[in-house]
């Protein structure tokens, strides 16, 4: 059986079923419910194991069309911008979740989640849409390293097997880099790789790894990244060192370990009706060797979030202590 997680006691549960084949839609949408942030201009959800909208922009909407494939919809179109997800942690083991654009409509983002196994999985996630708004910047890079879209005046640069680096036209040292796998199109994500954050020798600029299940350096691994910087409304973000010391933040924003490879993250402002994503990560310009998954956890007050940072199935599934970037938008 996997395990159940909630503050202070593990409630074990039964296991979703696996899915390995696409089902076909079945749920009706799920209108947003109403949000104090509605004129943040934030493009955001978190949503349940069933397809739920437990918060986000006003005005999206969930269908499900299966085990573990989701549409969010948006009030406007967001073809044009970077989609990053995190899962909600469910299970024993970490569920890693893909983004593509929208099957429905130009105002929707494709999700899946999956488990370590590329089996699709029911289970809840967090999504950040940048398009680039005041203090975001984003990117989205193709099967061939190519650059499909980003923030104007960005470059992209191949520097070997699954290593990248992706200049944006300002300084992002202080900020933080959140990435998911993801289609740059609107099509499926077939494999359940990874990637990974880091900073660059220029200031402007962010390193990716993207990494196979084994941890291996893979090139033709498409991914979203967004980047929050201090400048973004709305919007906390933390980079954490493996100690859960903060390297770097939004203002009023602080982070320590609360237990092997579980670390809090403590903002100003109440996270209530927010979403919450996170990457595995490093703090400077040292590669992230060791890969991992990172899931969100219930914070311990309405201004925290959890994050729990696991060693990858193939090594282990373990609790691990590991740097990682993080970021609440509301």
């Amino acid at each position: 059986m996997f395990r159940t997680k909630h503050p202070g006691k593990v409630v074990l549960a039964v296991a979703a079923a696996i899915a390995a084949t696409t089902i076909a839609a079945t749920a009706a949408s799920v209108a947003a419910p109403g949000s104090a942030f509605a004129a943040t201009g934030n493009l955001f959800a978190s949503v349940s194991q069933t397809g739920k909208l437990v918060a986000g922009t006003p005005g999206a909407s969930v269908t499900v069309f299966g085990t573990g494939r989701y549409e969010v919809t948006f009030p406007q179109n967001v073809s044009g911008c970077a989609y990053v997800a995190t899962t909600i942690n469910a299970y024993s083991q970490a569920l890693q979740s893909f983004t593509a654009g929208g099957h429905l409509s130009a105002n929707g983002v494709y999700v899946e989640t999956k488990n370590q196994g590329g089996g699709l999985t029911a289970g809840p996630f967090n999504l950040v849409v940048d398009c680039g708004q005041p203090g975001w910047s984003y990117a989205v890079v193709g099967y061939s390293a190519n650059l499909v879209r980003a923030t104007a005046g960005t470059t992209l640069t191949s520097l070997g097997t699954g290593r990248y680096d992706v200049t944006f036209p300002q300084n992002v040292s202080g900020c933080a880099y959140l990435a998911s796998v993801g289609d740059p199109g609107n099509a499926l994500v077939y494999n359940p790789n990874g990637v990974y954050t880091g900073s660059a020798s220029n200031p402007d600029a962010v390193y990716i790894e993207t990494k196979n299940t084994a941890g291996g350096l893979s090139s033709g691994i498409p991914f979203h990244l967004a980047v929050v910087c201090p400048g973004a409304a709305n919007a906390s973000f933390a980079v954490v060192n493996a100690s859960g010391l903060l390297a770097r933040g939004s203002a009023l924003t602080s982070s320590f370990l609360a237990g092997t490879g579980q670390y809090d993250m403590i903002t100003g402002n109440s996270l209530t009706g927010c979403a919450e994503v996170a990457t595995r990560g490093s703090v400077g310009t040292s590669v992230p060797y060791t890969p991992a998954t990172v899931e969100i956890t219930p914070g311990f007050g309405s201004n925290t979030i959890g994050i729990q940072v696991r060693d990858l199935l193939y090594f282990g599934g373990n609790l691990d202590d590991q740097s990682f970037h993080a970021a609440a938008v509301c």
